[in-house]
């Protein structure tokens, strides 16, 4: 507290009349008395040693001699001091409702200190008179009970440092315990999937294994009643031959015949065949093409919608920012014309003054250089909270604008992943596609090369190659109905994946744009109580000034009322001594008249 400040407590609350410590609540206090003759007050200041907080309790007169009528000893006004300690022994303090402020009051009964015994009213510091010079023993007295209120406040200070580090080494244990819980619960349930997903694998490569199997066992079950086939047309075929070798001539041209119509029958069906399979090909590519250009378009607009959001995003960061500047630029000029103002306004009020206060102009001179000092403080302590208040919200912008960087690189490289993720599967399903189309080559080949040598018995094995390329495209039919309920589920599961994208990006939104206005609500609040803060200062100066006017102008009203009381009886006297010079000129002059 500087020397100014001293002054105007002094002024306002009286010169420092008693002062001793006291224990109140395991905390430290000075206890300082005020006698203010004026206001005819006293008051007492509770100092707070820790946190530096003042609380006062405040008396009139009346209500201060009040208090001593039942104290013999005490109602001697001139007994101050014994006045003033009994009043600090009964000081405490009392709270509010809701527990959140408390202020000094007057107790019953003396308050207790250390270990519960009452003070007395001897047994602290005793206020030393401001007349009289503090002896060397009161000096020591005062110094040791100093060191004594500063190493318990230390050890207080200490004991609550260390109950405050045991709960936190308390809660960081439990966090690593909690930590630790779920460290094991995910090591857990990782290797839960790696099981599921092993034996998932296994049973797929026993399920692989034992169709392969199965194909091998049908393939030797049909090689053996291909063989049998074949023996038992042997036979059959010559035996037929037997019977009919004496008919051969008779029907070779019948045979001739017959022969042609099923090499222009089965020509036909493999004609069809294969127009067939091409039709299939053509849709299946066709298929294909339709999927990968819807792929392509929603991925288009997916990139669209993002650069959308980013554009909107990036506008309304600038339209923010922009509407931040404009604000502040009003609050700077509004800030400069009210300062302007408020000098016109000094400089009017400190016109008035020196008009009606010629006779003082030390203190005035005074006053005006105090005034001056006071808002110079004022514009400093403005810019500053201006200087803080812009660099938080330079530091907001940066790690808003860190953050959305983050996130635009981290969506970029999720997009590439899934890029990366649909090149690779087209790959392998071009692969598998090109697989089985070589695998079924093979086994038409196969069929032909074990169909070839007979060629006495076409039309049979006409037929049954019919069958066995009903079968085979019946196989194929199932596998292609199988790869596309396969690419339904894929695509369903692609559709799955975005939804829950969108799902995931909205929250972010929600959760950016709930962030952004508890920024603005905490920026308003903080402008509101700025704004209250200032509006306090202004009130409570503007009521200052209006006190000083009104002690000035009862000053002056007091002056002009000496000024003609004085007047007054400079009259009185003047006719009181006209009055006897009349009287005494007439009592000169009537001895002179008798004489005559």
């Amino acid at each position: 507290m500087g020397p100014g400040a001293v002054e105007d407590q002094e002024r306002e609350s009286g010169p420092l009349v008693f002062q001793r410590g006291k224990k109140l609540n395991d905390e430290y206090y000075i206890v300082s008395v005020r006698d203010n003759t004026e206001s005819a007050i006293v008051k007492f200041f509770a100092y707070e040693l820790e946190n530096s907080e003042t609380f006062d309790l405040c008396y009139s007169y009346a209500d201060f001699d009040a208090l001593f009528k039942s104290h013999p000893e005490l109602v001697n006004p001139a007994n101050k001091e014994g006045r003033y300690d009994w009043v600090v022994d009964r000081l405490d303090f009392t709270t509010d409702s809701n527990g959140t402020s408390k202020r000094l009051k007057l107790a019953a009964e003396p308050t207790v200190e250390e270990e519960g015994h009452p003070v007395k009213s001897g047994s602290m510091q005793k206020s030393v008179p401001l007349e009289r010079r503090l002896t060397y023993s009161e000096r020591t007295r005062l110094r040791v009970e100093a060191e004594k209120l500063e190493e318990k406040r230390a050890a207080n200070i200490a004991l609550k440092s260390e109950k405050n580090r045991k709960a936190f080494v308390t809660e960081l244990q439990e966090k690593r315990k909690l930590e630790e819980l779920k460290a094991s619960a995910r090591r857990q349930r990782i290797d839960e999937e790696r099981a599921e997903r092993r034996e998932k694998k296994e049973m797929q490569k026993r399920i692989a294994e034992e169709r392969l199997k199965r194909y091998e066992d049908n393939e030797k079950n049909r090689e053996a009643a291909i063989t049998t086939l074949e023996a038992d047309r042997k036979t059959r075929d010559l035996a037929l031959i037997r019977d009919i070798i004496d008919t051969y001539s008779e029907k070779k041209e019948a045979l001739t015949k017959r022969l042609e119509d099923a090499r222009q029958r089965k020509k036909e069906e493999e004609e069809s065949s294969a127009m067939s399979a091409a039709a299939r090909k053509e849709a299946e590519d066709k298929l294909n093409r339709k999927r990968q250009d819807k792929i392509a378009e929603r991925n288009d607009r997916l990139k669209q919608a993002e650069r959308e959001y980013l554009e909107l995003r990036k506008a309304k960061i600038e339209q923010i920012n922009q509407e931040k500047h404009q604000t502040e630029v009003k609050k700077q000029e509004y800030l400069k014309e009210k300062a302007a103002r408020r000098a016109a306004q000094l400089r009017e009020k400190h016109e008035k003054i020196e008009a009606w206060e010629r006779q003082d102009d030390q203190r005035t001179h005074y006053n005006l250089q105090k005034e001056h000092a006071r808002n110079m403080l004022m514009l400093d302590h403005i810019e500053s909270l201006r200087q803080k208040h812009s660099q938080e919200q330079a530091e907001a912008a940066a790690r808003k604008e860190a953050s959305l960087q983050e996130r635009r690189e981290r969506e970029a490289k999720e997009a590439e992943a899934l890029a990366e993720e649909v090149r690779r599967r087209a790959d392998v399903e071009q692969k598998r596609i090109s697989k089985i189309a070589e695998r079924e080559a093979l086994r038409e080949a196969k069929k032909q090369s074990i169909l070839r040598p007979h060629p006495k018995l076409k039309t049979a094995e006409a037929l049954s190659a019919r069958d066995q390329v009903e079968l085979v495209a019946n196989a194929r039919e199932r596998h292609r109905e199988e790869k596309t309920r396969q690419r339904h589920l894929r695509v369903e599961q692609e559709v799955a994946m975005a939804e829950v994208n969108s799902v995931r990006e909205e929250k972010i939104r929600t959760r950016e744009r709930t962030r952004d206005l508890e920024f603005a609500r905490k920026v308003k609040e903080d402008k509101e109580r700025e704004k209250q803060r200032e509006l306090e200062l202004q009130a409570r100066k503007i009521e200052k000034n209006m006190q000083e006017q009104k002690m000035a102008k009862k000053n002056h009203q007091l002056q002009q009322e000496k000024k003609r009381q004085a007047e007054e009886l400079n009259r009185q006297r003047d006719e009181s001594l006209q009055r006897r010079a009349m009287a005494r000129s007439m009592v000169e002059e009537v001895p002179a008249a008798a004489a005559q």
